[in-house]
């Protein structure tokens, strides 16, 4: 009985925890979700409620049950992965991040077709970090548009 209560408690001490993540490892574990067309792992790196400013544009997502990306549509524009450039946390407390982020899409051929420097406000959760904001000077599609 001690030891599979052991093994229960071990599993649930490892299991999906991102509480030592920091927000850089967060941002790369972000593009995986994203290169894998993981629309559950997308999504589920996002705070409801999620602000977007892209090129001026701003919106409030409200409902973690609408995507907030369509990998078809996305797909339609070209692109195959994206690339990151560069990730750049400019600061962090133990409630919040502001990250600087820098990444390229890639069509089939290998070729950046798209290259951004954005910002993300991330929160601290009991789940590890999260995207609530995004602020991104040039609109982007998501697929969503």
């Amino acid at each position: 009985m001690r030891r599979i209560l052991l093994v229960l408690m071990l599993v649930t001490l490892s299991g999906g925890s991102f509480a030592t993540e920091t927000p850089a490892q967060f941002m790369e574990r972000y593009v995986g979700y994203f290169n894998d067309e993981d629309i559950e792992g997308y999504q589920g790196a996002f705070e409801f409620p999620v602000i977007s400013s892209m090129g001026g544009v701003l919106e409030v997502f409200s409902d973690p049950g609408v995507p907030m990306a369509n990998f078809h549509n996305i797909k339609k524009t070209g692109w195959v992965t994206s690339r990151i450039d560069s990730i750049k946390v400019l600061s962090e407390s133990s409630e919040a991040a502001l990250v600087e982020f820098s990444f390229s899409r890639i069509d089939s051929m290998g070729s950046p077709f798209l290259q951004s420097t954005d910002h993300y406000g991330l929160v601290s959760t009991d789940d590890g970090w999260k995207i609530q904001s995004w602020f991104l000077l040039q609109p982007i599609t998501v697929g969503n548009d």
